[in-house]
């Protein structure tokens, strides 16, 4: 073989092997399930569910009182299938975090989740969340939801992500 093709065998051979280690666009399935049923617990009110899921430290009473409003964000009804827009994985001093975005698509408005998740021995529980409403054009959105409405972007503005320290 000549060394020509030899550099392009070497050259295919290392892009076939980082192809297999690059990782998935769609993130964790098992964090993307946690934030979805963290959705789900909200929709439902099962605030147990969701308190149970926090991270050793969390101040469960304060995150109790802000669950109310948290909840006036959500429309009644089902919670849609959840989409990944982004997550971010990180390894200090301080251990291990995996921070999740998603939306939820509903007809008058896209909620944006972000969840940030703290590896606790060979579990992952939820560090924090929160939730943006991103109304639709046309939607006329009610209660406290529409206090958030006037400070959240609108659907076809870039939402606004706001750092979450771990």
């Amino acid at each position: 073989m000549s060394m020509a093709w030899m550099r392009a065998l070497a050259m295919v051979m290392t892009l076939a092997v980082a192809a297999c280690s690059m990782p998935s666009l769609t993130g964790d399935e098992d964090r993307n399930q946690e934030a979805q049923a963290i959705m789900v617990a909200l929709a439902t009110g099962d605030d147990a569910r969701i308190t149970e899921a926090m991270a050793a430290g969390t101040d469960l009473e304060q995150v109790a009182a802000q669950l109310p409003f948290v909840k006036s964000m959500l429309p009644e009804g089902p919670v849609p299938e959840g989409k990944t827009e982004g997550w971010q994985t990180n390894a200090g001093t301080g251990g291990m975090t995996y921070s999740l975005v998603r939306s939820y698509d509903y007809p008058d408005r896209v909620i944006v989740q972000n969840v940030v998740f703290r590896k606790e021995g060979e579990v992952w529980k939820v560090h924090g969340f929160h939730i943006n409403a991103n109304f639709k054009p046309g939607a006329t959105p009610e209660g406290p939801a529409a206090v958030a409405a006037d400070r959240a972007p609108q659907a076809d503005e870039a939402p606004v992500l706001r750092p979450v320290d771990p």
